[in-house]
């Protein structure tokens, strides 16, 4: 999945709830360089309606601030087609207001619609905010480290989307219950270690290498680590160090509390007051 040159997708009725959020996506598309591509997902009923309302929101958009869009209308049976094609061609980064389940709708439906798009979607997700406001410019990213080997390639191009956008890069290391599985471990090396102290060194020489890693990009890389519960700390970092944008890679489900209380990321992506990105490794 790829996060860099490639355009935003934003994915509407026209009538549904997330429409309202139009103009704040484009504002952000054009802030970063991005085209804009709409999909008008067209279905029966208020259908001249839901065209009337695209038209106005269209023709509302600023025109002196660099956007380029496109508006490409499809039949709601053609809707994921259409994504398909898109992530096959161009690639993007879908725009989407996340729904926030309560308990008892969890119970039923397992998972919200954006954890099944993290997992099953073609595109990676620009998760936006409860609020739906972003950033009229990106000075801080942040990319939680999990130390998995399938997060190398999400750090690259981390690396480059903060570099696109002139940003510091943030990487940040949480300590804690949220653990690899066994497969995505350094076993050998740390069934050599003689003491938790070699253990938390093999970590460290870990982080540093990626922070290598990803200055190799020509990026400002600051490094942090702590203890906790990841998501918590994570959202507690953004909030501390003013964070405008996570981008985060998501595995999907590793343990029956990811299944029942959602993974990091869609942890993350619920309480979060800034834009996360979340693509699938």
């Amino acid at each position: 999945m790829r996060i860099n040159n490639v355009p935003i997708v934003f994915s509407t009725t026209a009538i549904d709830k997330g429409f309202a959020l139009l103009p704040n996506v484009a504002a952000f598309a054009s802030s970063i360089g991005r085209p804009l591509r709409i999909i008008h997902v067209l279905g029966q009923r208020y259908r001249s309606y839901a065209e009337r309302q695209m038209a106005s929101a269209l023709e509302a958009l600023p025109s002196d601030n660099g956007l380029v869009y496109e508006l490409l209308k499809v039949e709601k049976k053609r809707h994921r087609p259409m994504l398909d094609e898109i992530a096959s061609t161009t690639g993007g980064l879908l725009a989407v207001l996340p729904t926030r389940h309560n308990f008892i709708n969890r119970l039923l439906a397992m998972m919200s619609d954006y954890e099944k798009f993290m997992i099953e979607g073609p595109l990676p997700l620009l998760a936006l905010p409860r609020n739906g406001a972003l950033p009229a410019s990106i000075g801080r990213v942040l990319f939680p480290l999990d130390l998995s080997p399938r997060s190398d390639d999400p750090l690259d191009q981390a690396a480059e989307f903060a570099k696109s956008v002139g940003a510091e890069l943030h990487l940040l290391h949480v300590f804690g219950d949220d653990r690899l599985l066994p497969s995505e471990m350094d076993t050998q090396a740390r069934m050599a270690a003689r003491s938790p102290r070699e253990l938390y060194q093999i970590d460290k020489d870990h982080i540093q290498a990626l922070a290598d890693r990803a200055r190799a990009h020509d990026v400002n890389v600051i490094t942090a680590t702590a203890e906790g519960r990841a998501h918590t700390v994570i959202l507690s970092y953004c909030n501390a160090e003013k964070i405008d944008l996570v981008i985060m890679a998501t595995h999907g489900p590793r343990s029956s509390e990811d299944i029942w209380q959602g993974t990091t990321t869609a942890r993350v992506i619920k309480h979060a007051t800034i834009p996360v990105i979340a693509m699938r490794s």
